[in-house]
């Protein structure tokens, strides 16, 4: 190994100083550690960042309050997109080239207990759809299946920053990859549609999720709504930013979303301004104990509406 010209330099800053100084090829080099650290922590913020600005997740029902004697079906698209609730991206089968996918959403309902009948997710290139039975009365609480979700960030031999969706060890990264990061993501995409009238919502129980004191199925133009975070079935505390962003983004040059932050007990509230349908935007970085998983996250997509006054 060649030898290097390096050689520690005797203290010039007082201890605690956040610079170091050493000696090479003659010269007193002096490195601001502080500023050294800081860039490594906005560098992983910045893909932490990245992972949470990918495009949003949605679940779009065709009914949010049904009534009837009889079982009724709500229909449920789900599609990845930029532009809300139009459909984009369609969650392809768990089975590669199959038409259609019985695990990709699932349903609690009015009772707590997960719906045991098959709902079926039919692969529409730019959306998945299903139908989904109510037979009990109350509020049913649907969402996607909660899947983690790996990727992999790293930087190739010219500096460019680039992933793949994989964990490290299963990657096919190049040979001369560098400053490689695994982010595992868990996301709840959900709604709630009532039947014959309201009733407490079931807790999906795993990762970040809406709770009352509002119904999310009682939702008007003009009232004020309440709602608490919950993170594994515990609420998240003071300071997570929530986005909550009215569809038909299309129709908008900005996205015109109302940001809001959760109190110490983990609520925030919002008054709503305009009837319609609204996804409620949010994530919380977590500890995750995984071989190969340097950052754990947690990101939530929820569809509300809002009837007119």
């Amino acid at each position: 190994m060649a030898k290097t010209n390096f050689q520690p330099a005797l203290s010039l800053y007082p201890l605690g100083s956040t610079y170091l100084s050493f000696k090479f090829k003659g010269k007193i080099m002096n490195v601001n550690l502080l500023k050294t650290a800081l860039i490594g922590v906005l560098s992983l913020s910045a893909l932490v960042s990245t992972a949470a600005s990918a495009h949003g997740r949605w679940l779009l029902p065709s009914h949010t309050s049904l009534s009837g004697d009889k079982a009724h079906y709500v229909m449920i698209d789900a599609s990845i997109s930029n532009e809300i609730f139009a459909p984009d991206k369609a969650f392809r089968p768990s089975t590669k080239g199959a038409e259609y996918d019985d695990t990709l959403l699932m349903a609690l309902a009015p009772n707590g207990e997960q719906v045991t009948d098959t709902i079926r997710a039919y692969y529409l290139q730019r959306k998945s759809s299903a139908a989904v039975k109510l037979e009990q009365q109350g509020t049913y609480h649907i969402a996607m299946t909660q899947k983690p979700m790996y990727m992999t960030f790293y930087k190739n031999a010219a500096g460019e920053r680039s992933r793949v969706f994989a964990k490290k060890a299963d990657a096919n990264l190049p040979k001369d990859a560098s400053d490689i990061t695994t982010i595992k993501t868990i996301s709840t995409v959900d709604t709630f549609v009532s039947h014959n009238g309201t009733s407490k919502p079931a807790q999906l129980g795993k990762g970040l999720e809406l709770s009352g004191p509002t119904h999310p199925n009682d939702l008007f133009v003009g009232e004020q709504a309440r709602f608490q975070l919950l993170s594994d079935g515990k609420p998240v505390g003071e300071g997570i930013e929530i986005s909550i962003l009215k569809g038909d983004t299309r129709y908008r040059n900005t996205r015109g979303e109302i940001k809001v932050t959760t109190d110490k007990d983990g609520f925030f509230t919002t008054t709503w301004q305009h009837p319609g349908l609204y996804l409620i935007e949010t994530s919380q970085k977590v500890t995750v104990n995984e071989a190969g998983v340097d950052v754990g996250r947690y990101a939530l997509f929820t569809t509300l509406e809002v009837a007119p006054e």
